[in-house]
Parts: structure tokens; C-alpha cells; sequence
């Protein structure tokens, strides 16, 4: 695990709700500068996209054969432990229409918003992401590529099929969350002992709710990174009593 962290002391005084309470008026609060706490991580999973582009004249026959793609694919991977196909995006037909004017203009509209003027063609399409393990390496490669060949004829008029490019990702960047969390305590923790103490240090840490930020390094390497803040509050000087 690598860690980044760094602490700036400066002034300012909304951090109000910080700890649950509010700031006593006779304490100054320095300001809480954004870090991140950082882990370096190998990829667990293999991925290779794949798309399918349908068009053609009529709708009712373009959105069965979707359907009929779809079930093909899948069964290709049905009862295949550490294989699967994932859907990430899936559209029945759209209406792209050629308007007859006397200059040709295409024009694109959503499932017939406007009436007939031409010439109509329905589009659908459908994306997946194979998947199988990391470790799999050239292997699992070769057999997602195998996978995905030949679900569209490439002869057949009206249908495109599109293999992306491999790539390595994080399947589940949020299971490594506690461990980020930990080493942000760890760190707060650190920075009281080398601190003076006769203050209080507040630990923020902003956007729980949103997910685990996830970098790619290269290859199989990646950087999962959560946002953290340390302020700290120093008491007023006390007045001298006459």
C-alpha cells in the first residue's frame, strides 16, 4: 500500500459542523486542506467490449433480432463460473428519417415523435463487456475473443458488430474501501503525535456517498484514492487579568 499525505495549517472558520457540534468562538480552526488517501492495486478483472448495430425498415423485426443477440451471447457464457457477459447499454429502435425537401437533410427523432415525411430507418443497438478473470492473462483473452466472434454475419446487410480493445479494470473498487479508511485513521492518528497537544484535531473526510475514485497506472496497475481533510483548533490566548 502506498500513501499520499500531506497537512497545511491555514486560517478560516466554516468547517462548523465538522465534528457534529460548532466551533467555540474562543478556538481558531486552520483550514482543512483536500488529500487523498492512495492504494496501489492489481487489476482482477479482463474485459473486452462489444457492440451491435441493427437498422433496418422495420421496427417489430430489428427489435426481436436485438433480443435474439442478446440471448445468443448469453448462452455462450451460461453456467461458466469466472465468465460473464455484462450488459452496459441497451436501446430498441430509434426512428432515423430523411425529410423530402429539395436539399437532402437527415434529421434524427425518438421512437416516431414526428410524422413520416420519407424515407424511415429504425436503428437498435446493444453493448456488452466480456468478462472473465485478470489472471487469466492471454488465455481468457483468446477465449473472449472466441466468444464474441461471429454473433453478427458480417455479410449480413443491416448489421455491424464491433469488438473493442482489452483492458484490465477493478471489478469491485468499493471492497477496498474499509482499507482506505483505516489508513486515513492511521495517518490522523500519526499526525497527533507529531503535533503540539494542546489543541483539537478534526478528521473530515467529504463525499462518503460517492464512489471510490479508481486511476489507471498501466497495464494491470491501478490507484484507488478516497478525499480526507485534518484541522486542526488552537484555543485563544487567555487574557491577562489585572
Amino acid at each position: 500500500m502506498r500513501i499520499a499525505v500531506c497537512l497545511a495549517l491555514l486560517t478560516l472558520s466554516p468547517l462548523a459542523a465538522l465534528a457534529g457540534g460548532s466551533i467555540r468562538e474562543d478556538y481558531t480552526e486552520s483550514t482543512p486542506a483536500a488529500h487523498h488517501v492512495k492504494m496501489e492495486v492489481e487489476a482482477d478483472q479482463l474485459v473486452i467490449p462489444v457492440r451491435v448495430v441493427l437498422r433496418g425498415k422495420d421496427r417489430a423485426a430489428l427489435d426481436a433480432r436485438l433480443d435474439a443477440l442478446k440471448a445468443s451471447l448469453l448462452k455462450r457464457f451460461e453456467n461458466q463460473d469466472g465468465w460473464e457477459a455484462q450488459e452496459t447499454s441497451f436501446a430498441y429502435t430509434r426512428v432515423y428519417q430523411t425529410y423530402a425537401r429539395s436539399s437532402s437533410v437527415s434529421k434524427s427523432t425518438l421512437f416516431g415523435d414526428e410524422d413520416d415525411k420519407g424515407d424511415v430507418t429504425f436503428e437498435a443497438s446493444a453493448s456488452w463487456d466480456l468478462v472473465t478473470q485478470a489472471d487469466k492473462g492471454s488465455k481468457g483473452l483468446e477465449i473472449l475473443r472466441a466468444k464474441a466472434d461471429g454473433l453478427i454475419n458480417p455479410k449480413t446487410e443491416g448489421e455491424k458488430q464491433t469488438v473493442g480493445d482489452p483492458k484490465f479494470r477493478i471489478g469491485d473498487a468499493e471492497g477496498y474501501r474499509n482499507d482506505l479508511l483505516a489508513a486515513i485513521k492511521d495517518d490522523f492518528e500519526e499526525v497527533k503525535k507529531h503535533l503540539p497537544g494542546n489543541g483539537e484535531y478534526r478528521l473530515q473526510v467529504p463525499g462518503l456517498e460517492k464512489p471510490v475514485k479508481v486511476s489507471s497506472l498501466g497495464g494491470r496497475r491501478f490507484l484507488l484514492e478516497l478525499p480526507y481533510s485534518i484541522s486542526f483548533v488552537t484555543p485563544e490566548p487567555e487574557k491577562s487579568k489585572k
